[in-house]
This record gives structure tokens, sequence and C-alpha cells, in this order.
């Protein structure tokens, strides 16, 4: 297992991560804008419902304690 484990660490310090074209980081740049502002969206959304869902708990509970109260 240690062999193995040694050849594998021998071959991740070998490997060689060719440089990338102007176009390649022009278009990863472009994807990564898409997808933060995908995220970003999607982020408002559950916000959104998650606010929405804390403000009908928060208005069930008060009802109940006015409820209880009478």
């Amino acid at each position: 297992m240690s062999l193995v484990y040694s050849y594998l660490c021998k071959m991740r310090d070998e490997i060689i991560i060719p440089v990338q074209k102007d176009e390649d980081l022009i278009a990863a740049a472009k994807r990564s804008e898409k997808y933060s502002q995908k995220r970003d969206i999607q982020a408002m959304e559950f916000n959104k419902a998650i606010a929405h869902r804390l403000a009908k708990e928060k208005e069930k509970e008060q009802q109940e304690s006015s409820q209880s109260e009478n």
C-alpha cells in the first residue's frame, strides 16, 4: 500500500499543467461570471422564500399566543 501511495505522490508532483491560451482564460472568466450570477439569483430566491416562511411562522405564533390569552 505504501508503495502505491509513494508512486501516486510522485505522479502528482510530475503533472505539468499546460499554459492556457488567452481565449481559454476569457471563456473561463465568462463562465465563472455567469455561474456567479445564477448563484446570486438562486440565493435571493431562497432568501425570499425563507423570509416568507419565517414571517408566516411568526404570525402563526402571535395568533396562537393571542388566542391563548383570550
